[in-house]
């Protein structure tokens, strides 16, 4: 009998099987948020224009290419070569020369302590079994006075991530958790970081394109338990999903992802 794969084993398997989907996706979703990001990452951060940015969990270069924009050197990393592949192809279409790509594991970063200026990480941290070490890995790479960024879905306050986290880990198993922004708060403050600035915003999205993007389509049952699931939050939610139902004729389901990006930053 084959070993039941680990959970590092199961995120490259994930996003291998769905790597040209998933980029042609957040190329065109995710494009503002990392605009967003490389802005508060940088903002008011001395001689960012001479630092090295680092992009963890980097996918085709969704984040990596903006930061790219406003630094000297831009690196993303991502444990999928699949991923990295991608990354490299778009960024040599758009002829970005200041930009890299590198495969890697976030709990074991092969970088020098204290060697970027800014370390960043984009909707990576609810695919994670241990994140404060994640975290702990990004602070000993970023240098005093520089910044860590991460951006992710939150379980919005009042609701109940049990919840949440069965629907998300009935789409895609390579889901782990779905974190509070008081957790965030305080894996900054135990890895040492300044919280430097936060922002919030609600992201709504189609379930159909939600589960193509997990490789999942209707008929599958995947696709019908997790239906099923968001389904029973539509009269009374207590995911933070907040479900409703949509298209001309009412048979589509639309929902909410509450969005947190938070900058910390290392003390001199």
């Amino acid at each position: 009998m084959s070993p039941e794969p680990t959970h590092l084993e199961k995120i490259r398997e994930r996003f291998t099987a769905t790597a040209d989907v998933f980029a042609q996706t957040v190329r065109i979703t995710r494009a503002a948020e990392g605009e967003l990001l490389a802005e508060r990452a940088t903002a008011g951060l001395a001689n960012a224009d001479t630092l090295t940015a680092i992009d963890l969990a980097c996918g085709p270069g969704t984040f990596t290419r903006p930061l790219a924009a406003r630094v000297a050197r831009a690196i993303g990393a991502d444990l999928t070569p699949a991923m990295v592949e991608k990354a490299r192809a778009e960024a040599a279409r758009d002829a970005i020369t200041n930009i890299e790509f590198t495969c890697a594991d976030v709990y074991a970063l092969p970088f020098a302590n204290g060697s970027a200026g800014i370390v960043s990480c984009g909707y990576a941290f609810h695919h994670m079994t241990d994140p404060a070490r994640a975290l702990a890995e990004m602070t000993r790479v970023v240098r005093p006075g520089g910044r860590v960024a991460i951006i992710d879905i939150i379980v919005p306050e009042g609701f109940d991530p049990a919840h949440e986290n069965a629907i998300e880990r009935e789409r895609d198993p390579s889901h782990t958790a779905t974190l509070t922004v008081a957790r965030f708060r305080s894996m900054f403050r135990d890895a040492g970081l300044r919280i430097h600035s936060e922002d919030q915003h609600e992201n709504v999205h189609d379930f159909d394109a939600w589960m193509r993007n997990a490789g999942r389509a209707p008929g599958d049952d995947y696709y019908a338990r997790t239906r099923e699931r968001m389904g029973n939050c539509m009269s009374s939610d207590t995911s933070g999903f907040r479900p409703r139902a949509s298209g001309e004729d009412g048979g589509g389901i639309e929902f909410i992802h509450t969005v947190l990006l938070i900058v910390g930053e290392k003390p001199e």
